[in-house]
């Protein structure tokens, strides 16, 4: 078991790298370019394959029933990924480097690969955690996740102060190769997944099958919407740093204890689901959500101290790592046998998908009203979302 543990805290770290990346790193980087705040909210859309893999999530399942080892896909993915990495710190990260779109396009092909090794991971988590552990292992999915994301977005924005964005490019695909040395020789990525009866089912039933289960609509409609808040603000919270006069290292210095400090919501998370159960810890975490989210309209450019960011963006980050836990062990719930990486690919794919349309309509908001007014906005939506979910399920647990 602890082998396993420390294969998905691998593979989770890897695949937060990218993501890091265009959430983090590219928002304050092209802000100082001079880029439009609709631009940078529209970063999200660069997370496309995370919502497109849903697609060929069953074949992948398939391939994995059929005998192709967890490892022998990791080592492509991972390695591409690294190679690609290395491409785009020769090109530039910025506008004034090798030109936005050629940045654009291979951040985008590095999500799709890391998107594709996702489907691979949390499929593996499904099947090799009873589900009494379902918090915990979410919880090492989440901080392995955010970890990943801050040595690919805070790390990096520190390294980017000391020896230019491009350089600094060399510190995650560096990463990919170590993690991939570290963790290939692992037998339990080296084991064929157990062949089940789903072998042979038709591809389409890997996709349209979780539709088909009882009550599942109503559960979609809150995953699309349960993360309102932090996808309409948390990606504008840095190019307000920005704008704030903060220096590239200093936002980085932020990321990186805020980060921290979303690994201890993570295990909170996990802590209050193994507790209290779907259905509270949804409400519970979800309302700590909306309420931070609240918080950061008391930052503003005039506004934005070392105090009240550190205050503010500590409590925001450790509330959306609960929340995220609480979120990711419903979907685990309700994967079914032999379509466990499919079934939770869905879901995530839904909650992308609405996440970068959220970001999208917060990056506008914010460049038409202000921070304050979109942070406003985004908690109220929010605890709406929080408030029909309670309504809705208060005669029952959702797992």
């Amino acid at each position: 078991m602890p082998t396993t543990y420390l294969a998905l805290t691998a593979l989770y770290l890897a695949q937060g790298l990218p993501s890091g990346l265009f959430a983090h790193a590219l928002p304050v980087l092209w802000r100082e370019a001079g880029v439009a705040l609709g631009w940078i909210g529209a970063l999200k859309l660069l997370a496309l394959p995370w919502v497109l893999k849903a697609i060929w999530s069953p074949w992948v399942d398939r391939s994995l029933h059929r005998g192709t080892t967890p490892a022998r896909w990791i080592g492509w993915l991972q390695l591409s990924a690294a190679g690609l990495l290395l491409v785009l710190a020769a090109i530039g990260l910025t506008p004034s480097g090798g030109g936005v779109w050629g940045a654009a396009a291979l951040i985008m092909a590095i999500n799709l690969l890391m998107a594709t090794q996702d489907i691979i991971t949390d499929g593996l988590a499904v099947r090799w955690l009873p589900a009494h552990r379902r918090g915990l292992a979410n919880a090492i999915q989440v901080a392995g996740y955010k970890v990943g994301m801050l040595a690919g977005g805070a790390l990096l924005l520190m390294l980017a102060a000391q020896t230019g964005a491009s350089e600094a490019l060399l510190f995650p695909a560096a990463m990919l190769l170590v993690l991939y040395i570290a963790i290939r020789r692992l037998s339990p990525l080296r084991q064929p997944v157990a062949s089940t009866g789903k072998v042979g089912a038709p591809l389409r039933e890997g996709l349209s099958g979780l539709l088909r289960q009882p009550g599942i609509w109503p559960w979609l409609g809150i995953l699309a919407s349960y993360k309102v808040a932090d996808a309409m603000a948390s990606g504008m919270t840095r190019p307000l740093l920005s704008d704030a006069g903060w220096t590239t290292q200093a936002i980085g210095t932020f990321t990186l204890v805020s980060t921290l400090v979303g690994l201890v919501g993570a295990a909170l998370g996990g802590w209050l689901y193994q507790c209290w159960g779907s259905r509270r810890s949804l409400i519970l975490t979800g309302l700590a959500q909306a309420a931070t989210i609240a918080a950061w309209a008391l930052v503003t450019p005039a506004s934005a101290t070392t105090a009240l960011v550190y205050s503010v963006g500590l409590l925001e980050q450790l509330a959306d790592g609960a929340s995220t836990v609480a979120l990711f062990a419903v979907m685990m719930s309700l994967c079914r046998k032999g379509w466990e990486g499919t079934d939770f690919t869905v879901q995530a794919s839904i909650q992308v998908v609405f996440a970068g349309l959220f970001g999208l309509a917060g990056g506008l908001l914010a460049g038409v009203a202000g921070y304050p007014t979109l942070f406003a906005v985004a908690a109220l939506a929010g605890a709406g979302v929080i408030l029909a979910l309670a309504l809705k399920t208060r005669h029952r647990q959702l797992s």
